[in-house]
């Protein structure tokens, strides 16, 4: 079951640029508590995620991916000494809500992030990301950019892999135990390698519309499911 969501994670992923995210954590929630699912997100993305940067090596972006890391090397030290001290409930749904505002609302000057603000957007996504296991806030920035999709694509990739290695240190230092899992993490990585290959294929037959149409519904319903599950919750 992990193997498999790390295949159409990889898949999605390489398709649409985003994603695969959700799909795997989905995927590892029918199998393992929330805690663990959410600290073994960033060693099962590792492979798919180095896969997608080989590809679209040509295409990264190297000052937003540099400004990005050093926001979370801030944003992973506050996301490890909150992540006890918030209420789980409101959080969801604000950051569903701020979500959907930044990926609706019509195009502004004001709205569209320059590579300097991505070290802000980097402390903000990283927070977030350490305490529930994906941020949110990354996606919905870069696809406000005039970057085009295999930019989007690789940009978003190497980014978040920075901000997995500083997860994984940073879960690890709190106690959770990745050799347990060394099984997992081999098969998922090996599965994510092949569907991002498969992924890479397919996203050449996507025209640029279809692929910020698709970028920007996948996004839209992850935000959703925050809202809703927040609600449920409280």
């Amino acid at each position: 079951i992990i193997a498999f969501g790390g295949l159409v994670a990889g898949f999605v992923n390489s398709a649409f640029a985003t994603g695969g995210i959700y799909i795997q954590l989905a995927a590892s929630l029918l199998v393992f508590s929330p805690t663990t699912a959410i600290a073994l997100l960033a060693p099962l993305s590792f492979t798919s995620l180095i896969s997608r940067i080989f590809l679209f090596w040509s295409d990264l972006q190297w000052l937003l991916i540099k400004n990005f890391f050093l926001g979370c090397c801030i944003g992973v030290i506050i996301g490890a000494l909150v992540f006890s001290r918030l209420s789980d409930e409101l959080l969801l749904i604000l950051l569903g809500i701020l979500i959907l505002f930044i990926i609706w609302f019509p195009s502004s000057p004001v709205l569209t992030p320059k590579a300097n603000h991505f070290t802000f957007i980097g402390i903000i996504h990283s927070i977030l990301g350490t305490m529930f296991g994906v941020g949110g806030v990354l996606q919905p920035f870069i696809f406000r950019t005039s970057l085009f999709k295999g930019q989007i694509t690789g940009t978003l990739a190497a980014a978040l892999l920075s901000l997995d290695v500083l997860k994984i240190f940073s879960y690890y230092s709190l106690g959770f135990n990745y050799f347990d899992y060394w099984p997992h993490i081999l098969t998922t990585s090996a599965a994510g390698i092949f569907g991002s290959l498969l992924g890479k294929r397919f996203s050449l037959r996507i025209s640029e519309s279809l692929f910020r149409k698709v970028f920007k519904y996948l996004i839209t319903i992850f935000s959703l499911q925050l809202i809703i599950g927040g609600v449920l919750q409280f």
